[in-house]
């Protein structure tokens, strides 16, 4: 049986940004300031950021955020980052983070939760399919600044 790493996960706040920015960072190793895109984040009442800290220190983030959804004719949400430090991984922080990310869900009477992840993201792949969710579709991604060609 693995050793869970006590945790508290709770909702983020503004003296989490500086913890925050780290971690963000850490994830996608883009060098981008996030500061004030954190700042919206926890100020959006359609998103939702979560923390998991062990020893007053944070150790991994959840982002979620709430759409209205027409083709599911109401409410569904999207999980956007799941990110939990290296040392604190497979020690049931990402289930405490997912687990509370659901039940916000469920209270907003969410019909549907998405999750992305990378297609040779393993680990998160196992990760959500052991938790009931299920690979369902492709991705696809535009940024048509960069593109050269939109429609």
């Amino acid at each position: 049986m693995k050793a869970h790493t006590p945790s508290i996960v709770r909702t983020a706040s503004e003296g989490d940004l500086p913890a925050l920015e780290k971690l963000f960072f850490e994830f996608s190793k883009w060098k981008l300031q996030r500061t004030e895109s954190i700042r919206k984040a926890l100020r959006n009442p359609n998103e939702e950021l979560l923390v998991a800290s062990s020893d007053n220190q944070v150790i991994a983030f959840l982002h979620q955020v709430f759409y209205n959804d027409p083709l599911h004719a109401g409410p569904c949400s999207s999980i956007t980052s799941l990110f939990v430090k290296e040392q604190y991984r497979r020690k049931g922080v990402a289930s405490q983070l997912l687990k509370k990310a659901l039940e916000t869900a469920k209270s907003r009477n969410v019909i549907e939760t998405h999750v992305t992840t990378r297609e040779d993201n393993s680990t998160a792949i196992e990760f959500y399919g052991n938790r009931d969710f299920t690979r369902v579709g492709i991705l696809f991604e535009i940024n048509p600044w960069d593109s050269g060609s939109c429609i």
